[in-house]
């Protein structure tokens, strides 16, 4: 890997590779009417596609990890706010809870607006990146596309070229 290169990045790269290689294979296959050519390609893009969804479950567990680490945060601030609530008298335990109350609320308002925050640039995240492996996945298939026509208009020359050659010799 390179120095500095983001390991996301490189991951993707390796599944936009096996994407297009299987699209390439699918073609081939297609082309040449080698099911088992075709079929490994598909099943080499659909290990890609699995590889990628693979990513996004790892993106939640670490979102849910999150979420459980400040949940954890929470209740430790709890308890020890019972404990400290217990050496207090009663009106400096009412002070003291008001003011807990007032932090844990701007708390969890701070750390509601994290987690939206991090939950919409996850979703962006993932929504540009279905956009950019659809457009790849465009690209792919056009490409193929014209490979296999390439492929088609070649074959019919030779074809065409064997004929005559086969034209001339009877002709002889």
């Amino acid at each position: 890997m390179t120095e500095g290169a983001d390991p996301g990045e490189t991951g993707k790269a390796a599944r936009v590779g096996q994407r297009v290689a299987g699209a390439v294979k699918q073609a081939a296959g297609t082309v040449a009417g080698n099911e088992h050519l075709r079929a490994e390609g598909e099943l080499q893009a659909e290990q890609a596609d699995v590889a990628k969804e693979a990513k996004r479950a790892e993106q939640h567990a670490e979102q849910k990890r999150r979420e459980a680490e400040a949940q954890a945060r929470s209740e430790e601030l709890e308890v020890e706010r019972e404990r400290l609530a217990a050496q207090d008298t009663r009106e400096q335990r009412e002070e003291r809870a008001e003011a807990d109350r007032r932090a844990e609320q701007q708390d969890a308002a701070q750390e509601t607006a994290r987690r939206e925050q991090a939950t919409s640039q996850v979703a962006r995240a993932a929504e540009q990146q279905t956009h950019r492996d659809e457009a790849d996945a465009v690209r792919e298939r056009v490409a193929a596309e014209e490979r296999a026509r390439d492929e088609e208009t070649r074959a019919e020359q030779a074809r065409s070229a064997a004929r005559t050659l086969e034209n001339v010799e009877e002709d002889r």
